[in-house]
């Protein structure tokens, strides 16, 4: 399945956008780590990760541990970059968030995470999972967030483009897609 992927990083009074390469990830950490090397005046890098039926956002700040959203949780289980996102999110929540019942993806559980009683397949919702506030210092409110991942007949491409526009790097986005 292909994928875009880009980061972006205020340097001065504009973002810079770098194309990012997320073939070989396999955790969200794997994915702080592809863009390490991004430089950002304030320390904020957004990675923006678009596939065909879903899109996500990866906030690296400083330090602090990333925080993730995406639009679709089943749909992430489909694809390995969707996986490394959702990585987690799964870990952290063993699916707290999950309703008994719900229809979704599946994902096999690490054994090295499992007790031999908790060996059932990961069941991830198809709706918006993570942290749906990560762009409200920067003008995007969490609820806004999820009305555009829940838009029906918006694609993953112009969401993505939605949110550039909103955050003034719209030019930088075209520039790396």
């Amino acid at each position: 399945m292909s994928y875009f992927a880009a980061a972006f990083a205020r340097s001065g009074d504009e973002w810079v956008a770098s194309e990012t390469d997320l073939d070989d990830v396999e955790t969200v950490e794997d994915v702080v780590d592809a863009v390490q090397d991004v430089e950002a005046d304030d320390e904020i890098v957004l990675v923006f990760v678009e596939e065909e039926n879903w899109f996500g956002v990866v906030r690296v700040e400083g330090d602090e541990e990333p925080r993730v959203y995406v639009s679709d949780g089943a749909e992430t289980l489909r694809s390995p970059v969707g996986e490394a996102l959702v990585s987690e999110l799964v870990e952290e929540h063993r699916l707290a968030s999950v309703v008994a019942g719900d229809v979704g993806a599946e994902m096999p559980v690490p054994a090295t995470d499992i007790d031999e009683d908790e060996d059932e397949p990961v069941v991830l919702p198809s709706e918006p999972i993570g942290e749906a506030g990560l762009l409200d210092d920067l003008g995007i409110r969490a609820e806004d967030l999820n009305r555009l991942a829940e838009a029906i007949g918006t694609s993953p491409a112009a969401a993505v483009t939605f949110l550039a526009e909103r955050l003034g790097f719209a030019e930088a986005l075209e520039a790396v897609r």
